[in-house]
């Protein structure tokens, strides 16, 4: 038994069929170029935005960081601060005086230290 073919139906040759033929496929062409460059802006969209996305981390990272560091350096200066007034302080023969009688129990001849607990 033969096949009958499913192509029972021919094709029109007219100008006009022709015209709309071309039309369709510069459709075609259209559409698949219109889809080819959003896809391009998408990728470099997608590209662009990841690379944003990144600095703005970087740069929340190298805040911290200032942050961080100023705040170490405001205790290192107040840290500075009180080894200048101690050193100051230490120039002073009655301050050191002072401390040497505190701290290692220093007396002059024919002084009597008495220790008092609290």
């Amino acid at each position: 038994m033969k096949r009958q073919s499913d192509n029972n139906v021919s094709q029109l040759n007219t100008p006009y069929v022709h015209k709309f033929s071309a039309d369709q496929h510069r459709r075609r062409v259209h559409i698949r170029r219109c889809r080819r460059i959003l896809l391009a802006f998408l990728v470099i969209f997608i590209i662009l935005g990841v690379q944003i996305f990144q600095s703005k981390r970087t740069l929340a990272r190298v805040n911290g960081n200032i942050n961080q560091c100023q705040a170490q350096l405001k205790e290192e200066r107040q840290n500075s601060r009180q080894l200048k007034q101690r050193i100051r302080l230490l120039h002073d023969p009655d301050y050191v005086q002072q401390v040497v009688r505190a701290k290692y129990n220093y007396s002059k001849k024919g002084e009597t230290v008495y220790n008092l607990d609290n």
